[in-house]
């Protein structure tokens, strides 16, 4: 059912609305482009060539760290790793211990995954695939499962090797 306001296609409108010219549309307050340059587009202008300017300077890599840092800090997570998957299953603080230690391995990861001297090292190699491990096997059966004594004893292999490469300053 229609109300009497609809319109429809075969009904004429009751009150016309002017045509739209606009060469006969009036402007009451006539604008005048302004004669100088807006605050706003100098700031942008200045902005932009500012900009511009810092990417063309040469940008020198932060250093995540020297080598005695490196070392310290890898020597601290090589002891969180061995303290943390030695705990026994039963420990009220395994949870808590195994948080902490995706922490430090994520950070240590983060800080020094980047860095193009460390690569090759083998204490760097054999300390990222121990955390590895024991990540991913933390990630897929929680963080109270007990690390398969086969896992365990290649994780703590690695840990061995990457603390004499430390050492021996590799």
């Amino acid at each position: 059912m229609a109300s009497p306001t609809l319109l429809t296609p075969t009904s004429t409108p009751t009150k016309s609305l002017p045509p739209l010219n606009p060469k006969t549309t009036t402007i009451s307050a006539t604008l005048t482009p302004p004669t100088t340059t807006p605050r706003r587009r100098v700031f942008l202008s200045m902005t932009a060539s500012t900009t511009t300017c810092l990417f063309l300077l040469p940008l020198t890599p932060a250093l995540a760290a020297s080598d005695e840092e490196y070392v310290k800090e890898t020597e601290e997570v090589i002891n969180k790793v061995r303290t943390t998957i030695t705990l026994d299953k039963n420990d009220p603080n395994v949870a808590e211990a195994v948080s902490e230690l995706r922490d430090t391995s994520n950070s240590w990861v983060a800080k020094y995954r980047r860095e193009k001297n460390l690569l090759g090292r083998a204490s760097f190699r054999d300390m990222y695939s121990a955390l590895n491990a024991v990540s991913g096997h933390y990630i897929s059966f929680g963080p109270t499962a007990p690390i398969p004594a086969k896992r365990k004893a290649r994780i703590l292999e690695e840990v061995t090797t990457a603390e004499k490469a430390l050492q021996r300053g590799r």
